[in-house]
């Protein structure tokens, strides 16, 4: 009875390690159909159950591995911003409740003063309360946020090396759409250039294999315009995103001639061509708001030139005058040492007073002039020189009275 026991189990595990493949291909199947129709949970939980099985049978490394890796990483880029814009939505609604509440609150005091500060103290706690909540799930969705780009990123990463270690023309296209799904989530980062970095190198293998007029160049060529255009670079996000209006303009003269010609799928090539039509005006306003940026830019840039040089000449006066007063200070400190001579030998008392007398006759007749006996128009002349080179008067009086 128990070898006849064991004997299914046996069987079983042959069965699950005979149908891995299987279960993998049903399971990104399904998970390519969730994306598509926009349930990206379950697209998630699809493409991580399919690369967790294909993992444990061939090898995190493994070429058998690389799809299902590649899925999942984009699914999780789709899940990641999903959440951001839930998260944005919901704490736009807590601000419009808080300004609501508030209001009511005002009103509720402005009515009621018995317990007003009671109240407001209440008012206060909650309020307090509210934030902290709203606080918390903000950082919890943060970090949710964070924890699924990274994953994405690792994912995306490991599909991206075991595809370009292959040579096939089809390898390479998929290491292209891994470089390109590696920039978005560098966009979601707001790490802009290593997106930049990305579409560089998706498009330098895009455009190794495919044609110049394939839509996918056309895309490439617009995400490195957000690219640049999110860096501030505007000059170039004009040049990618008119590039990209090429590379669609290509295609409708190609599928144009196709239809004339009534190849393959005339039905297809209509509705393609609608659809590009309807890109070019939103690359069109892709253009136009990268060039008023970039004229925003450049208006502010000459503001703040203008903001400088307008700071610097108000500076000039002050290192002027700066220069201005330590001039007297130099030539005050010569004129001391000019006159030291007069000032080292001591009169007699007799000579000082008779000088001082005579002093005193010359100034009730003459009050003009200066102390080293010299008329008036002489010192004017001098005193205006001396304005000249130190700007003040000061110097003149501290030389009069020394003397």
């Amino acid at each position: 009875m128990t070898e006849e026991a064991s004997a299914p189990s046996t069987s079983a595990d042959k069965t699950e390690s005979i149908d891995v493949d299987g279960e993998a291909k049903r399971l990104l199947g399904l998970g390519q159909k969730n994306l598509v129709m926009g349930d990206i949970p379950s697209a998630v939980n699809a493409f991580q159950e399919a690369a967790s099985l294909l993992g444990k049978k061939y090898g995190e490394t493994a070429n058998e591995c690389a799809e299902a890796f590649f899925f999942y990483g984009k699914s999780l880029l789709e899940l990641a911003r999903m959440e951001n814009g839930v998260l944005g939505n919901a704490l736009e609604g807590v601000q419009v409740e808080e300004e609501e509440e508030k209001t009511e609150d005002s009103t509720v005091e402005s009515t009621d003063n018995i317990d007003e500060t009671e109240g407001s103290e209440e008012d206060d706690k909650t309020e307090e309360e509210k934030e902290n909540y709203s606080t918390a799930e903000e950082k919890e969705s943060e970090e949710d946020e964070i924890g699924n780009l990274e994953l994405a990123w690792d994912m995306l990463e490991l599909a991206k090396v075991i595809y370009k270690r292959q040579d096939t023309k089809e390898a390479q296209l998929h290491a292209a759409q891994a470089h390109l799904k590696l920039g978005e989530v560098s966009i979601e980062s707001e790490n802009y250039m290593q997106a930049i970095e990305e579409f560089h190198s998706c498009l330098a293998l895009q455009q190794k294999y495919l044609e110049a007029y394939d839509r996918l160049l056309a895309e490439t060529h617009y995400h490195l315009g957000l690219a640049y255009h999110y860096n501030n670079q505007y000059e170039e996000a004009v040049l990618q995103f008119s590039k990209s209006m090429e590379v669609i303009d290509k295609r409708l003269v190609m599928l144009t001639e196709r239809l004339k010609a009534k190849g393959e799928g005339p039905a297809e090539d209509e509705k393609e061509i609608e659809e590009l039509k309807g890109l070019l005006p939103e690359i069109k306003e892709k253009i136009e708001d990268s060039k008023e940026s970039q004229n925003s830019a450049r208006v502010t840039e000459l503001a703040l030139k203008a903001t400088l040089v307008g700071g610097s000449s108000s500076f000039s006066p002050g290192s002027e005058s700066s220069a201005t007063s330590t001039i007297p200070v130099g030539h005050k400190t010569d004129g001391a040492t000019d006159i030291s001579h007069l000032v080292r030998k001591k009169r007699k008392p007799e000579e000082e007073t008779q000088k001082e007398d005579n002093e005193v006759k010359k100034s009730k007749l003459e009050p003009a002039v200066n102390g080293g006996g010299d008329a008036a128009p002489n010192g004017n002349e001098a005193a205006e020189k001396m304005e000249q080179e130190t700007g003040g008067r000061p110097q003149v009086e501290t030389v009069q009275s020394t003397v």
